[in-house]
């Protein structure tokens, strides 16, 4: 299997060739584009748009456009008798043919980057920032559910830095924050992604990354940070520590909500003792569980009972609730398959009840429990969710986290 980073390096290389090399002949056809998205998946439209329009469209969406573009400068090509590069087809079909963009500006790419580069940027530390942060996240959920790689988001804050900054001033403060970007930036990887979250907080996006192996990069950051000492004003202050939170997708979390809140949650108990490393840990469940509004079908077959159609009405990657016609008794095993007609998926899973009761209406409303453990079945699960507009339920109210 190819990786997504590799495949964004090498597609990007690729990209610019084609553009440059569209920009003055008319070779480039839908076939074309069909082979480069057999290579390296049907992202590569979503590329295309972005880079030609700064649209971010999904692949779904991307690919009839930019097929349609690619008409489109073949027509007008023919019409004007020269080539139309792809970049004037593209500008003509968004505000003439299918107007998406009201007010386009001509601008040289180079200052399009740079401004773009500054908006993603921190001032401060040169790292990625909070808008970035909000970019990049979903982008990594979407290549587990193209690549079935987790990875691990790092949340991290400065101890006592409030106090830091009382006895030697702001702007050794500041100098501390650019430490801190330094040696994240250092310990990072190629892939990674180092942000300044906001204040004191930072972020770090490990992907391929398992909860366990987090913990050691974690436990390496933690250990550089405390081993540094400030240096300001040709005057060596002090070393600044770091508490870490961490949680891992999609074990910890389905939606960027859910995992930045589990993983803040994480933070907050690492900041109960300071300079210290916590993985996320629900007392009270081990995966984070999932209200429908569009109720999932499933099919029970159990030794005792037969088969037994059944809603799911919540689901996790540990087990379901789900409204039944017929009770089970707790502790009974058998054998469910979640099915999604509209994506054409199925899930056969090993269960077993937990809890039953019947309601007002007359319906058995049962617990199961059962194992998703193979990242494939995840995957399914997952795009079952997206399907059936799940709805992270409400987790336990927890103080928020200090950044004194």
């Amino acid at each position: 299997m190819t990786s997504p980073f590799r495949l964004r390096r090498e597609f990007s290389a690729q990209l610019k060739e084609l553009l440059q090399r569209s920009a003055t002949l008319c070779t480039m056809t839908a076939e074309h584009w069909d082979t480069l998205s057999e290579s390296f998946g049907e992202e590569v439209y979503s590329e295309a748009l972005y880079h030609l329009a700064r649209l971010e469209l999904p692949p779904a969406e991307a690919r009839p456009r930019l097929l349609a573009i690619v008409a489109h400068q073949r027509a007008l090509s023919e019409a004007l008798g020269r080539c139309v590069s792809l970049l004037t087809a593209t500008c003509d079909y968004f505000t003439q043919v299918e107007p998406m963009v009201v007010e386009p500006v001509l601008v040289e790419v180079r200052l399009l980057q740079q401004k773009e580069e500054c908006a993603l940027r921190d001032e401060l530390t040169g790292l990625l920032n909070r808008r970035s942060f909000n970019q990049e996240l979903p982008r990594e959920m979407e290549r587990f559910q193209r690549f079935g790689q987790c990875f691990t988001l790092l949340m991290l804050d400065l101890d006592h830095f409030k106090e830091f900054n009382d006895a030697y001033g702001h702007s050794a403060g500041d100098q501390a924050l650019r430490d801190l970007a330094d040696i994240l930036s250092d310990t990072a990887r190629l892939y990674d992604r180092v942000m300044r979250y906001g204040g004191e907080e930072f972020a770090v996006i490990l992907p391929q990354t398992s909860p366990e192996e987090a913990v050691a990069v974690a436990e390496r950051i933690r250990a550089a940070v405390a081993g540094h000492m400030v240096r300001f004003d040709e005057q060596e202050l002090e070393a600044v520590t770091v508490s870490i939170g961490l949680a891992s997708y999609p074990a910890d979390g389905l939606d960027m909500a859910g995992l930045v809140k589990n993983a803040d949650s994480a933070l907050y108990e690492a900041k109960a003792r300071r300079n210290t490393v916590r993985r996320y840990h629900d007392g009270q469940r081990h995966h984070p569980r999932f209200i429908l509004s569009d109720p999932l079908p499933l099919t029970i077959h159990s030794q005792q009972a037969g088969d037994i159609l059944a809603d799911a009405l919540d689901v996790s990657f540990g087990g379901l609730c789900c409204r039944a016609g017929r009770p089970l008794a707790p502790h009974t095993r058998l054998r469910l398959v979640l099915s999604d007609t509209a994506c054409s998926v199925e899930l056969p899973l090993l269960a077993e009840v937990r809890r039953m009761s019947q309601g007002k209406d007359g319906a058995y409303h049962m617990g199961l429990s059962f194992r998703l453990d193979s990242v494939e079945d995840q995957m399914r699960l997952l795009t079952m969710l997206d399907g059936h507009k799940a709805q992270p339920a409400e987790a336990r109210k927890r103080p928020a986290p200090s950044h004194a």
